[in-house]
């Protein structure tokens, strides 16, 4: 809660008149201002951790090199290698953190009629190329039509399928579902996964969370912002997103937009 929201309750409060009401709504705005500003110093420090192991290894590379011991051409050229995933794992951070940051202030969105579907079909067409390991398919409707930032809703799009190929194993099947219904666009990413434990389930959409590792296959390449991501972009177009599931059984995200009401 911003500032002139806080005061907005408090003056509402004083017009209402019992001082129970007052000090009731000025508690609130605190709490409510105090909550923000842990979450705000946990997300920053969640992120200062994130970008400090990639320049830690950075680090030790350049070291390694500063004291002669990269003379090999071969070593020389794998540490080159291994600085340049660094290096693109922290651009890929701090994108993330730059597209959370515009979302939270509510960044107008770029709004025009899409095509879920065919945006799911590029996204589904490229997972299978990158995923040829596994079934990885499309089903629903032909055509889902919403007023939305097209750019925007694929990144949710590639952030579930890429959830999906991430975190279960080699061969697990993934299936993308669009359906269109009384004015509402949906669409849910399945995997028949390992599933994701019950204790986690209440924190996949905080910032930085990793749920079970033994479900990640990814050997801690993911950066945790993926989910939040996905909510803060659906959210944003006045959508829904939920996860559903259970160890043994897979994992299904549904998101759900309002769809184009033009003519």
């Amino acid at each position: 809660m911003n500032r002139s929201s806080r005061w907005r309750l408090i003056r509402i409060a004083l017009l209402a008149g019992p001082e129970a009401a007052v000090a009731t709504a000025v508690k609130q705005a605190f709490d409510a201002q105090r909550r923000a500003q842990d979450r705000l110093r946990s997300f920053v420090a969640d992120a200062g951790h994130e970008l400090r192991t990639p320049l830690a290894t950075m680090h030790g590379w350049i070291d390694l090199y500063v004291q002669g011991g990269l003379r090999d051409p071969d070593q020389l050229d794998h540490a080159m290698e291994r600085m340049q995933a660094e290096v693109d794992r922290m651009r890929l951070l701090v994108d993330e953190l730059t597209l959370l940051a515009n979302l939270d202030a509510a960044r107008p969105l770029n709004r025009e009629p899409v095509d879920v579907v065919a945006l799911a079909g590029e996204v589904v067409d490229d997972a299978v190329v990158v995923s040829a390991d596994r079934a990885i398919t499309l089903q629903g409707v032909a055509e889902a039509v919403v007023d939305g930032d097209g750019p925007r809703i694929q990144q949710v799009l590639r952030n579930l399928v890429g959830n999906a190929v991430q975190h279960t194993r080699p061969g697990t099947p993934v299936t993308v579902t669009v359906s269109s219904q009384d004015g509402q666009v949906a669409l849910a990413v399945h995997d028949d996964g390992d599933g994701i434990a019950p204790e986690h389930l209440p924190h996949v959409f905080e910032r930085f969370y990793r749920a079970d590792p033994s479900r990640s296959r990814d050997s801690g390449a993911s950066s945790g912002l993926g989910l939040a991501i996905v909510e803060a972009i659906v959210t944003a177009h006045g959508g829904t997103v939920t996860l559903t599931s259970a160890p043994g059984q897979g994992t299904t995200v549904q998101v759900t937009i309002p769809g184009n009401s033009a003519p």
